[in-house]
């Protein structure tokens, strides 16, 4: 099966996990990225997972990170949609239940304390770097690194592929940068293109899971053709 196939089926999985019919009928179908899909599953493929064991692990995995871009979603609500934004916390909080149960199967201990672990760094770096009224423009980047790989980097070291993490902070970064339809950080743009011109930079030379190379070439340049609006005389 190819690989495309194989993560379709497993996100098919996780998204039957997450079904809940009042959950269904006032919130969105939860979004699951597909830059993270593919880390997450090249991950778990390296480590030698396969079959019922990979389904499992794979859907802890993007439950807790569905749980946590869930919650950044409730950035994008109308302030005054007051129950909107309610249930989106709900739903995030659900996701995030889930996945004690998926790693229960697994027994997997060690991975629920990093999981936990993850959780609790995003969430600093995201008070960081939403609610910090005194930033430093390098502080913006590193944040940005640390809220989209905080999870799948402690996947990598939980499961001794630490020599990955460099390339999963990078390639997220310019993920992240170059599909972000709304110009939150408008103060720090001059620090944010920089330094993704450094991230596409990096990657060229970085670690990757075996696995992902095929599909690399294709995806970057997928980014970089995008329309940017930091980079828009090169979108």
């Amino acid at each position: 099966m190819k690989i495309i196939q194989e993560i379709k089926k497993l996100n098919e999985y996780v998204l039957r996990a997450m079904e809940h019919s009042f959950l269904n009928k006032y919130v969105d179908v939860p979004r699951m990225n597909k830059d993270k899909c593919l880390i997450a599953y090249s991950l778990l493929r390296e480590s030698g997972l396969e079959g019922e064991e990979l389904q499992e692990y794979y859907a802890a995995v993007m439950l807790v990170q569905s749980a946590l871009d869930t919650h950044e979603y409730i950035l994008q609500i109308q302030k005054d949609n007051v129950k909107g934004r309610q249930l989106t916390v709900l739903a995030g909080d659900y996701y995030s239940s889930l996945y004690y149960f998926m790693l229960s199967l697994c027994e997997d201990l060690p991975l629920i304390r990093a999981l936990s672990l993850a959780i609790q760094d995003v969430n600093e770096s995201k008070m960081r770097l939403y609610y910090s009224k005194q930033s430093k423009p390098e502080e913006i980047t590193s944040g940005i690194k640390s809220l989209e790989a905080g999870i799948l980097s402690r996947v990598a070291r939980h499961f001794g592929k630490e020599e990955f993490i460099p390339f999963i902070s990078e390639f997220l970064f310019v993920s992240a940068a170059s599909q972000c339809p709304d110009p939150l950080f408008s103060d720090y743009h001059h620090q944010i293109k920089n330094d993704l011109l450094l991230s596409r930079h990096r990657l060229k030379t970085q670690k990757q899971p075996d696995i992902l190379k095929p599909f690399m070439e294709k995806r970057m340049r997928a980014l970089l053709e995008a329309p940017h609006y930091l980079l828009p005389e090169e979108g």
